[in-house]
């Protein structure tokens, strides 16, 4: 599996609410190199309250749809150790964390509209900042 970049909470959240152009763009983009987008698993579940009936129709349209080119990231024990390891590093929560865990594991970029959340857990130049 070969993963191009990995979103974070808030990057889904502007993704589930087509927020923002930028987003899907970049999805694109990652997807046309013949990549994937990963998403944590933790990242969804933090979104989840956040999200109105519409968001949910779309969150489940795309962990379902096999062909999508986005992929659910799953908590691992093994990663459950890495997010608790990262997690005195992020200002964002446990989501943020996994993505963080993430993006390094795969070496890929990490997207996001709250750059401030990951804290120095990331190499500023590894983040995709969306606009």
């Amino acid at each position: 599996m070969s993963i191009g970049l990995v979103l974070d909470s808030s990057a889904l959240l502007l993704h589930l609410r087509l927020e923002r152009v930028s987003i899907g763009e970049l999805i694109s983009e990652v997807i046309d190199g013949d990549q994937l987008v990963g998403v944590p698993a933790l990242a969804v579940v933090d979104v989840w309250s956040d999200l109105g009936n519409a968001d949910v129709t779309r969150l489940e349209r795309m962990l379902t749809w096999d062909d999508s080119g986005v992929v659910i990231l799953p908590l691992t024990g093994d990663c459950l150790l890495d997010v608790h390891g990262t997690l005195p590093s992020v200002k964002g929560g446990q989501g943020v964390a996994h993505a963080v865990v993430e993006a390094r594991r795969y070496g890929c970029l990490l997207a996001t509209d709250r750059p401030g959340d990951i804290g120095d857990a990331m190499d500023p130049d590894d983040l995709i900042e969306l606009s």
